[in-house]
């Protein structure tokens, strides 16, 4: 006999149309003198007919229940952990005494996301108090479209692709945004000159431990500013939800106490490539150049691979793990050899004005002086192409409105892509990102 045949039995409707719930279990347990008569609803996480005792959990909170009013005994008989109640009944103390109860909902299967709940929960904090930050510190969020004309023609980057169909039948190709960047530029050069979006990135081909195809991210641009600035936003942002968070200038993750105090530690990262790896990035112009020394130093080396293939390769394996876990850190002064579209470093065209901030292992954030010269932009965006065509067979152009935008004259501008879904596995305590998304389709 189903579950649901055996309360039909017993006269018990499984799924009745009106809830009656007068006080939640938080509003219960803030009430100072006890409010009467309540109704509550919620899941049974806990129950124990013999001991007449079980536990009532809903959004706000969980209570313990008594049950040993004789008039539950048949209702005891019927309902199981997991089942959706409403109960009446008086608040004395820690306790329910309750008087009556009806089932809501039966529960025929174990929960097929458990750790939604809390996913929910810290996310809502973190993006509450993100929203709140920015609005407070003079940013205007944002909202711009997710579908963009181009792929992001980043070489390490793949985008996801879908058709559009109009009216007519007539198909045209667009890409999830990889980020909103081009976008917000756009923005930067229509006199936005503080601006900020949390919105969804997408990025093919990616799914390892810390990452996940479809993500969370923080985005926001300070015109007349540079990547100077940003770090000092960063580290504002950042202790101040630490301090909403705990009270303190610390975390704590994965047994490590993480001291959130600014200024955080800088480090170039020609000076930690050289200091780890005994590979000199100035002495690493050309690919060749670049793959003889890693050979020489034992690092793998591929016939297709390109620079940025070695370079990533060999931060991965010994730069990156060796990072101090205690205190942020920012590593400064990418090589211009990199897809990206940052300003270089004055006085030093090797390099580009670009930070990553690395917390606890976790790399959190890419920010840079935004470039803002047309003719370098396209001139790197060709570089780009030249190499996507090879690779993917990708047979269309550049982002011409983004080329636009800059001939039009965009501001010198700082700029930062931030994930909000490793900032959430620091503050959950959660060494991979699955528990802090709220549902995993792949």
């Amino acid at each position: 006999m189903s579950r649901i045949d055996h309360l039909l039995q017993h006269g018990i409707e499984a799924y009745p149309a009106r809830v009656k719930r007068s006080h939640t279990v938080r509003q219960v347990r803030e009430s100072r003198k006890a409010p009467g008569v309540s109704v509550l609803a919620g899941r049974l996480v806990r129950l124990n007919p013999d001991a007449r005792s079980g536990v009532l959990k809903d959004w706000t909170g969980s209570l313990d229940l008594d049950l040993a009013d004789p008039g539950l005994s048949g209702m005891l008989t019927v309902l199981s952990e997991g089942d959706l109640v409403e109960c009446v009944g008086t608040w004395d103390g820690d306790i329910c005494t309750v008087s009556a109860m009806r089932l809501l909902a039966p529960c025929l299967r174990d929960t097929p996301e458990p750790a939604a709940a809390g996913a929910v929960d810290i996310r809502a904090w973190l993006l509450a108090h993100t929203r709140s930050f920015f609005e407070s510190h003079g940013y205007t969020g944002v909202d711009t479209p997710t579908f963009m004309t181009v792929p992001d023609l980043t070489p390490a980057l793949h985008s996801f692709r879908t058709d559009y169909v109009d009216g007519e039948g007539r198909s045209r190709r667009f890409y999830l945004q990889t980020s909103p960047e081009h976008y917000m530029k756009r923005l930067l050069a229509a006199g936005c000159e503080r601006i900020y979006q949390i919105c969804r990135f997408y990025r093919n081909g990616e799914r390892y431990d810390t990452h996940h195809p479809e993500f969370t991210g923080l985005e926001w641009y300070e015109a007349f500013a540079d990547y100077g600035s940003v770090m000092k936003t960063t580290e504002d942002y950042v202790t101040s939800l630490a301090a909403a968070f705990n009270g303190s200038g610390e975390l704590t993750y994965q047994g490590t106490t993480i001291d959130l105090r600014p200024p955080w530690p800088r480090h170039r990262v020609r000076d930690v490539f050289l200091d780890r790896t005994g590979i000199d990035l100035d002495d690493c112009d050309s690919r060749d150049g670049f793959a003889s020394a890693a050979r020489r130093g034992g690092f793998e080396v591929r016939e297709d691979d390109g620079w940025d293939d070695l370079f990533h390769r060999v931060f991965l394996l010994a730069v990156e793990p060796t990072l101090p876990g205690g205190r942020p850190v920012f590593l400064t002064e990418y090589p211009a050899r990199l897809p990206s579209l940052a300003r270089r470093v004055p006085g030093n065209g090797r390099y580009v004005e670009r930070f990553e901030l690395y917390i606890g292992g976790l790399e959190l954030a890419n920010a840079f002086t935004e470039l803002n010269d047309p003719a370098e932009q396209r001139a790197r965006f060709e570089e780009d192409l030249r190499v996507k065509r090879a690779r993917e067979g990708y047979d269309g152009g550049v982002d011409e409105a983004l080329l636009a935008a800059l001939e039009y004259g965009m501001p010198p501008s700082g700029g930062i892509a931030f994930g909000l879904d490793r900032l959430a596995m620091l503050f959950a305590d959660a060494r991979t990102i699955d528990p802090v998304i709220m549902f995993r389709n792949y």
